[in-house]
């Protein structure tokens, strides 16, 4: 597998296992919030999240 070189750690669209390191969830969950709030994008084979998206769900439905 070829990895990019110029990958950007602040872009919009995040990888499954960058959401897991950044939430401190695991990729079930990761990918079952992602998919209730619409953050998840399929592009080709490349499965993103949307982190801005990602994160405003998890403080609207998940804050107390």
């Amino acid at each position: 597998m070829n990895l990019a070189k110029n990958r950007n750690q602040n872009g919009v669209l995040i990888t499954l296992t960058q959401a897991c390191q950044d939430s401190n969830l695991g990729a079930t969950a990761v990918r079952e919030i992602a998919r209730k709030s619409g953050a998840a994008r399929k592009i080709g084979r490349s499965y993103r999240i949307n982190k801005d998206i990602f994160f405003d769900y998890i403080e609207k439905e998940y804050a107390e």
